[in-house]
């Protein structure tokens, strides 16, 4: 096919250089003002053949070529609309992973709250116990210190009733009691062993 197209176009060029050869052999085409019409029908003819060569020649090039190029715009076309899909398609997915995120992101937040109120919670419950061992703690050393201060008391009130006794014996006990008091007192003495 190439072989015929430069065949093709080697016969126009030869054709116009035998045509402009033939009107410089004719001097020029300066005998007058006039226009010569012969000359100008040759020149259109020459003209005319030249672009029917060229037409045939071109016509399945060209008409290739235009349609290559509307063959590779259309996959062109094609391809990028396939992107475009694609591209629409990753958007979608991603605004569905951004909504996944932002659920989940709301869900471990809720769970964060929550463990929050919980522990919360432990440590009011523990500050509860605490007061409450506290407060037991308070209340047995009260009942202790109470214990204490009552025998302490019922010793001073003893030691004290114990010396009033005392008093009133030396005061009213005579010898004749004092004798009586230590036969029985050895008495007691000895049956106890």
């Amino acid at each position: 096919m190439k072989g015929s197209i430069r065949t093709l176009l080697l016969a126009a060029g030869l054709l116009v250089a035998l045509g402009g050869a033939a009107w410089a052999s004719g001097g020029g085409g300066g005998e007058g003002h006039g226009l010569n019409w012969t000359d100008f029908a040759l020149r259109f003819l020459n003209f005319a053949i030249l672009v029917a060569i060229l037409a045939k020649l071109l016509k399945k090039p060209i008409a290739g070529f235009f349609s290559s190029r509307r063959e590779s715009i259309k996959s062109l076309l094609a391809e990028l609309e396939l992107k475009r899909k694609e591209a629409e398609q990753k958007t979608a997915e991603y605004k569905a992973r951004l909504a996944a995120l932002e659920g989940e992101t709301k869900k471990i937040v809720d769970e964060l709250i929550a463990e929050g109120q919980l522990e919360r919670q432990k440590i009011v419950e523990g500050a509860h116990r605490q007061a409450e061992y506290i407060r037991q703690q308070a209340q047995l050393a009260i009942q202790q210190e109470i214990k204490a201060a009552r025998e302490s008391l019922q010793e001073e009130i003893a030691e004290l009733s114990v010396a009033a006794a005392e008093e009133i014996l030396r005061k009213k006990m005579k010898a004749d009691d004092q004798e009586r008091l230590v036969r029985e007192f050895m008495t007691q003495v000895v049956e106890a062993k």
